[in-house]
């Protein structure tokens, strides 16, 4: 097999010459604004091989020796000028048989999969022809959406987007008069969950000076997540849609208890069919609704009481998750994105996942007659990343700057001591005057566009306290729909007649009624498997490794070989633990595809004659050793719930049970050969 990155003649598969792949962009490491092409800019790569690029303007404007930007500075003369033309064409591929070129992406080639160019390639002409003929060929081993690891997770979003699809799909037959299976549908979607890991948010120290005597937590421990879905289209699984999100669970401090964030989510417009639901609303749409629905059925299942929803479009020509868009999909404007959100808000009503939705401004902002009715900025949750958050601290540094010791003044003029009070501020110390002037600078920004901040509600809130109603009792009214007040809140309320009432906004006095609440779980605990990546891990590595490798979405074949090698790094990245005692077994059989690749690396590894000064190339391979290494030094180990030596000790198992070599180098290979036969021995097997 000879691989090439150009050729003259054209390729046997699509009849183009040569194609050029989008541009990667390069941003300015001061101002962060993307260099436009053909314009001059200057590079240097740092101690740790790291590249830095500055725009003209940024690199002029800098005094001294040394160019600085946050914590980077490197010598100017280290610097080299360049201009942003580079054009990259795609690699082609010949076939061994009949020895003419393809495209490596229209051929699906993985050029990862042979490093040293030994391995043959058969164009399908040519695999077509030996078929016809009768002749025997091997089909390729290819590793689908459908052989990741599911979660159960997955597994619910999955089983409801089937389940809701099969119901639209009979109220559209029903409609033409056909059968089912006589109109078209959505078929071959697997969805997964690509990235499962524990994280911990730190909060900064100039929010933190806020609120230094109200024991505000300095991190927050959250679990970030990744689902993806997948279509197969024409034989090959094509990433269509990817989502990021945030859980805060029942462990963590307020104001983020029980909260989950949608941080990001993304598509890609080649979903088919291309067709719309009984109700007028694309299907695609219809399903992309189904998985954010399905993922706050869970979440509401396990306990989670609100999610976050910041609703902001990408800027143009800029994207989220799944790199380079296509031309012909346009990036929705703010309005219909919001419209978008709505929608599917109302559809989870209707099923009671969501109870009611409002906007962060209304809920945070507004004076209201709840018992804690301080306006504070200590209520905003704070999110990896979020817009208020992060604008709330830049607000504390120029506060910081502007007033200088100052601000009680600025507070007594901005606002009478009646709007003081109803905000619950009567006392006027300094921390209080800062988170004053916070509040009201980040409403003033945030009132604008408050309808992109959305808050939604999982579970019941008391109308009172707005505390979510999580266990013994609530009392609602059946005239006043939105009307519920907790235990607690009914028992200071209650009048003296003893009578469970409330007056309604027309002046009526309306009965209550209780409803015991005893479905919702006392924590949020995540059973669920631990899936750990590298370039999963944000969605700024994830776009940045897609940019470096080329890996776009602006067509159709780019897009499945796109997702062809993105499954294809994610089977040689992912590693897996459970947070609980061990893995299913329906989990190890979809995973064996991964393991196979595990155990091909095992051998390797065992084997390798690599030494410090001589290492090994295969960076697989160091990572094996690296395991081993940390098991022979130890102390925790797996009864002491070391995830290191878990992972060693799973590894061996999976390779002792398929090993048939008694003299194996494999480490502990016989030994646990050994254990398995005394055991099945004593068991009488």
């Amino acid at each position: 097999m000879t691989v090439h990155p150009i050729c003259e003649n054209i390729c046997q598969l699509c009849g183009m010459d040569r194609l050029v792949f989008v541009p990667t962009p390069i941003y300015c490491s001061s101002c962060s604004t993307c260099i436009k092409r053909n314009l001059v800019y200057y590079w240097a790569v740092d101690e740790a091989g790291g590249r830095h690029c500055f725009c003209t303007k940024c690199f002029r404007k800098s005094r001294g020796d040394n160019i600085s930007s946050q914590e980077l500075s490197i010598s100017k003369c280290k610097f080299q000028k360049a201009k942003n033309n580079d054009r990259n064409e795609e690699s082609w591929v010949q076939c061994d048989k009949c020895e003419r070129w393809q495209h490596q992406i229209c051929a699906l080639y993985n050029a990862k999969k042979d490093l040293e160019g030994q391995a043959k390639y058969i164009c399908p002409f040519c695999c077509l022809k030996e078929m016809e003929a009768g002749e025997h060929v091997p089909s390729p081993v290819a590793i689908g959406a459908q052989d990741l690891p599911r979660t159960m997770l997955s597994d619910h979003i999955e089983q409801r987007l089937f389940r809701r699809l099969n119901l639209e799909r009979n109220e559209r037959a029903k409609l033409s008069g056909q059968d089912a299976d006589e109109v078209p549908g959505a078929a071959e979607l697997i969805v997964r969950v690509v990235l499962s890991v524990n994280r911990k948010l730190r909060v900064k120290q100039q929010f933190l000076d806020l609120f230094r005597n109200e024991g505000y937590p300095p991190e927050f421990q959250y679990k970030s997540k990744v689902i993806l879905l997948f279509q197969k289209i024409g034989g090959v699984d094509v990433c269509l849609f990817g989502m990021y999100v945030q859980e805060f669970g029942s462990e963590c401090a307020p104001p983020n208890r029980r909260c989950v964030y949608i941080s990001y989510l993304d598509s890609i417009k080649y979903f088919i069919p291309d067709i719309e639901t009984v109700k007028g609303e694309a299907l695609r749409t219809f399903v992309y609704h189904e998985i954010l629905i399905g993922y706050m059925d869970y979440c509401k299942k396990r306990g989670f009481t609100t999610c976050y929803i910041w609703a902001c479009p990408p800027v143009k020509g800029e994207d989220y998750i799944l790199y380079c868009h296509p031309e012909s999909q346009k990036t929705p404007k703010p309005e219909k994105l919001r419209l978008w959100y709505r929608s599917m808000l109302r559809k989870a009503s209707e099923e009671d996942i969501v109870v009611n939705y409002t906007n962060l401004y209304d809920h945070f902002f507004v004076p209201s007659t709840r018992n804690s009715a301080r306006i504070s900025a200590a209520h905003l949750p704070y999110f990896d990343g979020d817009f208020w958050s992060g604008a709330a601290e830049d607000i504390v540094r120029n506060i910081d700057k502007e007033n200088r010791g100052d601000s009680q003044n600025k507070v007594k003029k901005l606002m009478t001591k009646r709007t003081l009070k109803a905000i619950g501020h009567d006392n006027l110390s300094a921390d209080a005057t800062k988170d004053i002037l916070v509040m009201q600078k980040l409403g003033q920004t945030i009132l604008p566009v408050k309808e992109d901040f959305i808050v939604v509600n999982l579970h019941v809130v008391c109308t009172n306290c707005h505390e979510a109603i999580l266990s013994g009792s609530r009392w609602s009214c059946e005239q006043c729909r939105n009307f519920h007040i907790c235990a607690r809140c009914l028992d200071l309320k209650e009048n003296l007649s003893g009578q469970k009432t409330h007056t309604s906004i027309c002046g009526e006095e309306h009965l209550l009624s209780e409803v015991v609440v005893d479905d919702i779980p006392a924590n949020t605990e995540d059973q669920d498997t631990i899936i750990e990546n590298d370039f999963f891990e944000n969605r700024h590595s994830f776009l940045s490794f897609c940019e470096k490798n080329h890996f776009q979405f602006d067509s159709l074949r780019r897009a499945k070989h796109s997702s062809m090698m993105i499954l294809y790094h994610l089977y040689k990245n992912i590693h897996l633990s459970k947070t609980d005692s061990g893995f299913r077994k329906e989990q190890i059989d979809v995973q064996r595809p991964f393991q196979v690749k595990l155990m091909g690396v095992l051998l390797h590894a065992s084997k390798c004659p690599a030494t410090s000064s001589n290492p090994c190339s295969y960076s697989e391979c160091l990572k094996i050793r690296k395991l081993f290494q940390h098991a022979s030094r130890c102390n925790v180990r797996v009864p002491g719930g070391c995830i290191p030596c878990h992972k060693t000790w799973t590894l061996m198992r999976w390779h002792s049970q398929i090993c048939q070599d008694f003299s194996c180098l494999v480490p502990r290979c016989k030994d646990i050969k050994k254990y398995v036969a005394r055991r099945n021995s004593a068991s009488g097997r």
